[in-house]
């Protein structure tokens, strides 16, 4: 079900410019599945604030849906909460309405999200949702409306028939708070706007200190009247806003006395790595289940604990977070892309590029002032380019990364690669005191799939035998029955032993091991490896890229996002030849480029080279030039 967003202009001038605006900011944000029945009145939720008029269309007389449904109108972030501007074509339109500050806009009833991105991170409860993108995307607006969402939508109504939320905004220090989080709060909550508690004391702290503001609006919310039967109220939501900066202190202490409902991690990844746990801890603590209406158990439901038996009330526990992709050694990376079965409860949701045709807030920053970034940051391969225009995590290497092409968006699968047991697999090796294999299949559209990597432990010298039986017992895991397409290695592999003593070769032990042949590479040049690996970063078509790979291979996924590098001195040109850096994630990315080049062969990899970006289709003139004795002499 979908609540369709609209504009609020009371005094519209022609139906032609009212339906275009419409279709300008006609974006529509779905509902969650509702455990209990919708209000009656169409099925939307009305809002008005206090001391607001009541009238035949609802307690703030308007049309406009609000929550759980979001309202089109502003774009947030970007340029904040200004009008339409010039860039989204809108020419200076703006809206009648409720005013805050002069700007003309009001967050809870005219924001809309900037994109699917951000819908689906406003929608989300939790455990723990952190949303990262490029610079103006709408993140901090985002957060800012998922946190008033949540706090009119899903927490409970206690016994004097109000809801009661608090909720903590942290940074790392006060200084940025104020720059950042509580900049961007006060644009749509001014500290004497409409939604600001009458009380004495409602907004308190500044200056190098915590910061309080307490805010109050009436929403429509579901009633118990009896067994099964719901009606919808007007009720106040009361939410305490509460603003800090860890600073120096030690998480412990910082964190200690903390009783909030739910929470917000601002540029979370400048804030040390155990903040969204602890953060997490102190949520369900505010208000107390005793202050909370008894029949709210029929919606939220209660958890029974094993130990004791007791039934305690199920209340949302939600810590919300947003920032710019930081460099791969963050703690951001590891959650969201190398270990992310480790950590379950975390919800991570990436926006497009801010050059994509998907980007989002177009509104609040259009295309060419990204790509004006660009080009100041010094292209799209540029470090700053790369997490600041295009929302990707940059690479933290000493040398020059070999494959930039490798974009970790595209080439990475969302969720584990289905293995197709009616396809043949293949496999690379690279051999060696620590020896890696990947194991792949080709898809009948022709697009490659790397499914599983085998990697020696970095402590460890594992010779042949070692290394077959790593390779057999995921062989005999997850490619039970299958037939193996071709398998091929370093060709130096078959070097080095001793054969009037009877000794086998490296790759002589691994196959007589597999029982599966492996063939050598037409040559160990880097080059041509180089080639063959590169034209799988391509596309297929506009939708489909020609590799994709398994979240399950962080050592290889890691190794084309920045580790498989060349040295220090071939970077600078210091050495006559190309020196690759050799590390723990060298292996596996070597043991694909022995895949890629040995089943495409050499002639496969020489034509498409020699194509240089020319479409199939089309060749050299020489190559065409017909036979002729012909003579002008």
């Amino acid at each position: 079900m979908q609540i369709s967003c609209a504009i609020e202009n009371r005094n519209r001038r022609g139906s032609s410019r009212a339906r275009a605006r419409e279709r300008r900011g006609a974006w529509c944000l779905p509902l969650d599945p509702a455990p209990l029945p919708l209000p009656a009145r169409g099925g939307r939720v009305e809002f008005r604030k206090r001391g607001g008029p009541t009238t035949a269309h609802g307690p703030y007389g308007s049309h406009t849906p609000l929550f759980p449904a979001v309202c089109s109108g502003l774009a947030g972030a970007g340029n904040k909460f200004a009008t339409w501007s010039r860039d989204a074509g809108a020419r200076g339109a703006t809206i009648r309405g409720p005013r805050v500050m002069g700007l003309g806009f009001d967050l809870i009833k005219h924001y809309r999200p900037a994109g699917p991105v951000a819908a689906a991170y406003i929608m989300s409860q939790g455990p723990i949702d952190l949303i990262r993108g490029p610079w103006g995307s709408g993140k901090t607006v985002a957060s800012i409306f998922k946190i008033a969402r949540h706090s009119a939508v899903d927490f409970p109504i206690c016994r004097d028939g109000v809801v009661h939320v608090r909720a903590a905004a942290i940074r790392d220090t006060y200084r940025e708070m104020a720059k950042t989080a509580l900049a961007s709060w006060l644009e749509a909550f001014p500290k004497g706007g409409p939604y600001t508690a009458s009380e004495a004391g409602a907004f308190s702290g500044g200056q190098d200190r915590p910061v309080k503001h307490v805010l109050e609006w009436d929403t429509l919310r579901q009633w118990y009247r009896a067994k099964g039967v719901w009606e919808p109220r007007v009720t106040k939501i009361r939410l305490e806003m509460e603003f800090g900066a860890i600073g120096e202190q030690n998480l412990d202490s910082f964190f200690k006395g903390y009783e909030i409902s739910l929470g917000w991690l601002n540029e979370c990844d400048l804030i040390h790595k155990d903040a969204p746990g602890r953060l997490y801890g102190r949520t369900g603590r505010y208000p107390p289940e005793s202050e909370v209406m008894e029949w709210e158990g029929e919606r939220l439901g209660y958890v029974a604990d094993p130990d004791t038996g007791r039934e305690s009330l199920k209340v949302p526990r939600i810590v919300c977070g947003d920032f710019n992709p930081p460099d791969e050694t963050n703690w951001t990376y590891e959650r969201e892309i190398e270990a992310p079965e480790k950590w379950p409860g975390y919800n991570f949701f990436a926006q497009p590029s801010g050059l994509s045709p998907q980007a989002e807030n177009r509104i609040g920053k259009a295309r060419h002032k990204y790509e004006e970034e660009e080009r100041q940051f010094g292209g799209p391969d540029a470090h700053e380019a790369r997490r600041n225009v295009h929302g990707m995590y940059a690479p933290k290497a000493t040398g020059t990364v070999i494959f930039k092409r490798f974009n970790l968006l595209r080439h990475r699968a969302d969720s584990p690669l289905k293995i197709v047991k009616e396809l043949p697999f293949t496999l690379g090796m690279d051999a060696g005191g620590r020896p890696a294999a990947v194991i792949c299949q080709r898809m009948p559209n022709g697009q490659k799939r790397i499914l599983r990597e085998v990697v020696s432990r970095p402590d460890t010298v594992t010779g042949p035998a070692r290394f077959a039986e790593n390779i057999a017992e995921v062989l005999m895991r997850d490619f039970s029955g299958m037939r193996c397409a071709g398998a091929w290695a370093d060709p130096s592999a078959w070097y080095g032993a001793d054969k009037t003593r009877g000794e086998l070769a490296w790759v002589e032990t691994v196959q007589l091991a597999l029982s599966i042949p492996i063939m050598p590479t037409a040559t160990n040049d880097l080059g041509s490896r180089f080639e063959a690996v590169d034209w799988y970063f391509g596309d297929i078509d506009a939708n489909t890229p020609r590799l994709l790979i398994d979240p399950s291979c962080k050592y290889l996924i890691r190794a084309y996002v920045s580790q498989y590098q060349l040295t220090k001195h071939s970077s600078e040109a210091k050495t006559d030849s190309l020196e690759i850096e050799k590390n723990e994630y060298s292996h596996v990315a070597e043991a694909d480029q022995y895949e890629a080049y040995g089943y495409r062969g050499p002639t496969n990899v020489k034509k498409e080279a020699a194509q240089i970006g020319r479409p199939g289709n089309v060749v050299p003139i020489r190559s065409i030039t017909v036979k002729s004795d012909f003579s002008v002499f």
